[in-house]
């Protein structure tokens, strides 16, 4: 049988890059259901996303934190090692989730304050995250369970679990929004929008752990977690701390950036922006699809390939990755941006509404060969164990360069709702040309957990 080091990266990504869209289509299914009750309630949940991808950026994070390692562990032929290290991430993850919903439940109101939402948008956001807070445990154990089972190369049943789960969702969507089966009246809403995402992530959990169990043929035991805790638990801290700062330092940034969003609206008594940038960035997830999915191939192959000591295929392999993902995310973003009306109107057909959000994916262009560009180098240098940088650098330039641009291109030149994507789009290229140098430099090779 071929070796996960020894597949090509489309052979092992293609998966990945539907199994990601999925993931990215739920909450613009989510959006779009409650769109055909209001277009404000709509507006206030999708508001609210990069506040939920925060949590589940740092929970992802770890986890790929710990499949790096245990990819490792498989590329230098250590298996018992690659087992101890998916029970230690499993367990681990279940708890970090645990305690995200607990946190999740009791700082909703605020959230929702802090975003700057009011009436109909944040009576909307509070249900939503109050009902979808004790189902996080589900979601986290499902992006564990996703990165543990692509570590092994067998990306075809993640796509398999996340199509499951995307049916349910849709089922469900439709069945508690149209009452069907006796549903009762409070569940036609956000209700039923937040229910049907929980028991999705828990149906797709349960799909998951039956391929880790049977496929993979994991065996869980006390003694591992016990063992791992000693042993491998610094090691997993050591990549995966920094490896969740980047991205939750980014998510905050994100909502920062959406509550400026907020405050725009607010101050030019527009009640158009909002929904446009809620509606246009769900579109514009279309872009990050590849690179998601091109970067975790490649992360894959680079944790196995440096397990190994082969570094110049790991060298070879992520820019392979790199310019696939760079040039696939622009192609994919002109595209978006060409057909941005008749997209919009999936969710409305209010013409202020429609206008704002063309302009602002033709602003994604800019923006998504840079994010494609980041999305792989930083995930190959948190494969090889060379998480701290992008951590450190991506923390400092989001809240400084990125931060300063944004602001000045909104409110110092008066871009408005442009100049906040643009400023965006500013601090993908500050992090992805720092993270290009790091890895040119080498210093990756002396960072894996094989020494």
């Amino acid at each position: 049988m071929l070796s996960v080091k020894d597949k090509s990266l489309i052979s092992l990504s293609w998966p990945l890059v539907v199994t990601f869209g999925i993931g990215m289509a739920l909450p613009m299914l989510d959006s779009w259901f409650l769109s055909r009750r209001s277009v404000e309630a709509a507006a206030g949940v999708g508001a609210l996303m990069p506040v939920i991808g925060t949590l589940f950026m740092a929970i992802q994070a770890f986890a790929q934190a710990g499949a790096s390692i245990a990819s490792q562990f498989l590329g230098g032929d250590k298996p018992r090692h690659a087992q101890v290290t998916q029970t230690l991430v499993i367990s681990g993850s279940a708890v970090l989730g645990l305690i995200m919903g607990v946190i999740l439940w009791f700082s909703t109101p605020t959230i929702v304050a802090l975003m700057g939402l009011s009436g109909e948008p944040a009576e909307a956001a509070i249900k939503f995250l109050h009902t979808i807070a004790p189902a996080v445990m589900f979601r986290a154990l499902q992006g564990t369970l996703t990165s543990l089972v692509a570590t092994h190369g067998y990306t075809l049943w993640n796509l398999f679990a996340n199509i499951i789960t995307l049916i349910i969702n849709i089922t469900l969507n439709y069945i508690f929004l149209e009452g069907y089966f006796g549903v009762p009246v409070f569940m036609q809403g956000v209700y039923g929008v937040a229910i049907a995402t929980g028991l999705s992530w828990a149906i797709s959990v349960i799909a998951l752990w039956i391929v880790v169990i049977y496929h993979l043929e994991h065996k869980t035991h006390v003694r591992d977690i016990k063992k791992g805790y000693y042993v491998l638990l610094p090691e997993w801290l050591r990549i995966g701390i920094p490896a969740a700062v980047e991205p939750v330092s980014f998510q905050l940034f994100q909502v920062f950036v959406m509550a400026m969003f907020v405050k725009l609206g607010h101050d030019l008594s527009d009640a158009s922006i909002v929904p446009a940038r809620v509606f246009s960035g769900a579109f514009a997830m279309f872009g990050v699809v590849l690179s998601v999915g091109l970067g975790s191939g490649s992360q894959i192959l680079v944790a196995h390939l440096v397990g190994n000591k082969e570094f110049d295929k790991a060298n070879k392999r992520m820019h392979q990755s790199l310019v696939w993902s760079s040039s696939s995310a622009f192609v994919v973003a002109v595209l978006v941006a060409l057909t941005g009306q008749h997209l919009l109107s999936f969710y409305t057909t209010n013409p202020e509404i429609l206008h704002l959000g063309g302009l602002l994916l033709w602003c994604d262009v800019v923006l998504q060969p840079f994010k494609a560009s980041n999305i792989v180098i930083t995930n190959a240098l948190r494969a090889s164990g060379d998480s701290a940088f992008p951590a450190v650098f991506g923390t400092i330039s989001m809240w400084t360069l990125g931060l300063g641009t944004t602001l000045f291109l909104c409110f110092g030149i008066e871009l408005g709702a442009m100049g906040l994507w643009l400023g965006m789009a500013s601090d993908e290229f500050y992090r992805s040309i720092a993270n290009y140098t790091r890895w040119r430099r080498g210093k990756w090779k002396s960072k894996g957990v094989i020494r």
